[in-house]
């Protein structure tokens, strides 16, 4: 049974990357990197101070966010954890840092119970893959009458509305009515009716979340992906943050992206957030220095703008 677990771990945090999304593949990777597995409190929590750093960086090579759905960036959180109650803590915290550092606040409350369903499901898929769609939709309508948490004001009456929407559209769903609304919630749920209902097999931005859950029902998963080899390593290394084998430190360096600027064509450094880098290219064009720069997670183009 351990095992038959494993291999779902590592076959759906791989789905995951079977997108054209570049943002979720990049925030993918950081999320897992800034993971540490602590065996004394049993569980996996995010180190903040090097997603503070993660972010710093991806602010210069990464893909711009055009309001693609992002709730498989959390997915490294789901799968490494083994306890939800943990898991969901952790999970809170991180969506809040995720809408305020992309400012879209307005979509928090659409982030915050989309991602604790997520967990939910994923959770107990991982326990019992023969669970039906009826008990499904009833699991994920307890879990969201039973959400309690502690936010700021601010967002407690959008948020209580929101939620007491969302039990509405579960019921709809459950009774095999579709939602027409385009928000996280819905795009999660409009997956689980595909799979478990009747597929439209319309090409959308649920497609890498469907991917993920068909894997965890044992669905053949794809070998077309990009930096197959790497994936499949962060994968594994998931697995065995998982089960604590990693003993990752935290991380206390500072790293400043604006140092790769005085990297010269050829020059190779070992960096605190991308480990060992080489500079391949150099290209200033107007106002705008393009640096291009290969590590071991893959290929990176920061981008750095000459200020007026």
């Amino acid at each position: 049974m351990e095992n038959q677990i494993d291999n779902f771990v590592k076959n759906a945090y791989i789905s995951a990357f079977d997108t054209d999304s570049d943002i979720i593949k990049m925030l993918m990777l950081v999320n897992t990197k800034c993971l540490i597995d602590d065996f004394k409190q049993r569980y996996l929590f995010v180190d903040n101070n090097r997603l503070r750093d993660e972010l710093r960086y991806y602010k210069f090579y990464g893909a711009e966010y055009n309001g693609e759905n992002l709730l498989n960036i959390f997915l490294p959180v789901i799968l490494g954890n083994n306890d939800g109650e943990k898991c969901d803590k952790e999970l809170v915290e991180l969506v809040k840092k995720y809408v305020m550092y992309f400012k879209i606040e307005n979509k928090y409350s659409e982030y915050l119970i989309a991602t604790l369903i997520y967990s939910e499901l994923i959770h107990n898929l991982l326990k019992n893959p023969s669970i039906e769609y009826d008990e499904i939709m009833d699991m994920i309508k307890e879990r969201v009458v039973s959400l309690n948490i502690d936010m700021e004001k601010s967002h407690v009456v959008k948020f209580q509305m929101y939620r007491i929407g969302i039990i509405k559209t579960i019921d709809e769903y459950k009774d095999g009515k579709r939602n027409s609304s385009s928000d996280i919630c819905s795009g999660l749920l409009d997956a689980i009716f595909d799979i478990y209902v009747e597929d439209r097999d319309e090409k959308s931005d649920i497609d890498s979340i469907k991917k993920v859950l068909f894997s965890l029902l044992g669905q053949k998963i794809s070998t077309e992906i990009e930096n197959i080899d790497f994936v499949d390593s962060m994968a594994e290394y998931t697995v065995k943050l998982k089960k604590y084998k990693i003993n990752k430190k935290e991380y206390h360096a500072k790293a400043n992206p604006l140092e790769i600027i005085s990297l010269n064509e050829g020059d190779s450094i070992q960096d605190p957030i991308l480990n060992k880098l080489t500079v391949k290219s150099k290209i200033i064009n107007g106002n705008l220095l393009k640096i291009n720069v290969h590590a071991k997670s893959g290929e990176y183009c920061f981008r750095f703008a000459k200020k007026s």
